[in-house]
This record gives structure tokens, sequence and C-alpha cells, in this order.
């Protein structure tokens, strides 16, 4: 859970590249006018298991591209691609402590 509670998700909508902070959980990507990237935080700086969903909207015509913080990795690339261009898609990753995991995507 993220938030101001334990029942219930942030949600924060976004149209231009951002940093996922300690309150996001599901961050959605909608009608951008550029290309958009999704910092990650640092894995020590999450509690291993932290889980964030990344989710782009099928008017998000521009590339959304989640990247690892400096060097720090998702599945063995410092950089993953959210979904492809004009369709709908979304990636929920969780850090194991050392890096980041995709747990499902589409």
């Amino acid at each position: 859970m993220s938030g101001n509670d334990n029942i219930s998700y942030t949600v924060r909508v976004v149209a231009a590249t951002t940093t996922l902070t300690a309150n996001d959980y599901v961050l959605s990507v909608e009608v951008p006018t550029a290309n958009v990237t999704v910092n990650l935080p640092a894995v020590a700086s999450v509690p291993t298991g932290r889980e964030y969903i990344i989710k782009r909207d099928a008017t998000a015509t521009f590339t959304v591209t989640l990247d690892g913080s400096g060097s720090e990795t998702i599945n063995g690339a410092t950089t993953r691609a959210v979904g492809a261009a004009a369709t709908a898609g979304a990636v929920a990753i969780i850090s194991d402590g050392a890096e980041w995991h995709v747990i499902s995507s589409y």
C-alpha cells in the first residue's frame, strides 16, 4: 500500500517526465506532448518488496520509458519501455533490494 492509509492505493496522472516518489503506487501517463521518462527511485531508498505500477493510456502516442536510478537495472537492463506507441499498456515492477524486476506487463 502507498499513500495516506493502508486500505487504498495512490494514483498520480502525469503528461511529462517525472520521478516516482514514496507516495506513488500507480502512475498513469496520459496525453503527453513529448516522450516521457519515468525515473525510478534508487532501490536502496525503498523497502524491499516495494511495487510500482506504471500505466500508459492509448492516447500516449509518444514513448514512455522507465529508467533505473544511475546504473540500476530493470530485469538486467537500465531502461524498460511501457507498451507501444498509441496502445495502452502497463508495467508492474518490484524491488528486491538490489534491482527492479518486472512482475507483470502488457
